[in-house]
């Protein structure tokens, strides 16, 4: 009886996240590949940083040619701080898999997705000069971006994390 129920959910489960993928949009697909690389393996004590370093800021921009393939991912505000945590590699290699084909129906766009990440418990966020800096870089120039593509800026995802340990 447990056993028929446990099959049950699951397949209750796995129907709802069928459903949920066929919905994707690309800056759900983004910020999947972000989460998914934060509770990734490694570690990023963020109780042994500064109050000022317990927020980060930064956007990852999504360019997809005319066949509605990934052809580059780019991240704002780069630093060895933030890839600590967030492992670029991992997240541009996801995004330009696209396993479930959702960058297919936005052929030749540009999406940028800026993104804060705090500490979950923080919030009072420090703005340090470091911090305006990489805020007015949030959202790139227009003359930096492919002007044949269009233009599309998403809003602003909060992912809150606890220290990670593994």
């Amino acid at each position: 009886m447990k056993l028929n129920k446990l099959f049950f959910i699951s397949v209750i489960t796995l129907t709802f996240s069928q459903v949920r993928a066929q919905d994707l949009k690309p800056q759900n697909q983004i910020y999947l590949a972000v989460t998914h690389a934060i509770l990734g393996e490694g570690a990023f004590p963020f109780a042994d940083l500064p109050k000022e370093k317990q927020a980060i800021l930064f956007s990852i921009i999504v360019n997809i040619d005319k066949s509605g393939k990934v052809d580059k991912v780019e991240f704002t505000n780069p630093s060895n701080h933030v890839d600590s945590l967030l492992r670029y590699k991992q997240v541009s290699d996801e995004i330009k898999r696209d396993k479930k084909n959702v960058f297919k129906k936005y052929k030749n766009s540009i999406y940028v997705l800026p993104i804060l990440i705090k500490k979950w418990d923080n919030n009072n966020l420090l703005i340090t000069p470091e911090f305006l800096k990489d805020f007015e870089k949030l959202i790139p120039e227009k003359s930096k971006l492919d002007k044949y593509r269009s233009i599309n800026i998403m809003p602003t995802q909060l992912i809150k994390v606890s220290d990670i340990q593994y």
